[in-house]
């Protein structure tokens, strides 16, 4: 009887430990993709919920077309010729958003704690300058992804 509840608590500590490397990982891999402006492997880290956002604010950007969405297109990814504004992606429009970004390029790997509200939910808390931040990383399939859907600013003074 002893043996058996051995190997169950070593199993609980190693499916902890794997849950917890899954998620926290993922947030680290993705600040190091940013930090080298690897965006296209920081891309391949989000939820396709995050990805539909870019991908739905490309789409209406098209929808608009180039003279009408000039001046949001400049605002959101910075200037662009017509040929690149009609071959404008989602990821293209993350790529761009976050390669203007100083805050973006800088983000924390200090990681302060890991949670499992469920088995699919992970949220990872980092520090940052101004404090606080949660980050939600969800499982899907065998992968953790970050749900920038879920991102709120830092909590200041935490």
């Amino acid at each position: 009887m002893k043996n058996i509840i051995a190997v169950l608590l070593v199993c609980i500590i190693i499916a902890s430990c794997g849950r917890t490397d899954g998620a926290s990982s993922v947030v680290s891999a993705f600040s190091e993709a940013i930090a080298d402006s690897s965006y296209s492997e920081a891309w391949n880290m989000i939820t396709p919920q995050s990805r539909q956002w870019y991908d739905s604010t490309a789409s209406v950007l098209h929808e608009f077309g180039w003279i009408e969405s000039q001046s949001a297109v400049t605002a959101l990814a910075d200037s662009m010729t017509e040929e690149e504004f009609l071959a404008l992606t989602g990821e293209d429009i993350f790529a761009r958003m976050v390669s203007r970004s100083e805050d973006v390029h800088n983000l924390s790997t200090n990681i302060k704690s890991v949670s499992y509200p469920d088995s699919l939910v992970g949220v990872v808390v980092v520090r940052t300058d101004d404090g606080l931040q949660e980050i939600i990383v969800r499982k899907i399939g065998e992968e953790w992804l970050i749900d920038l859907t879920s991102l709120t600013p830092p909590v200041e003074g935490g």
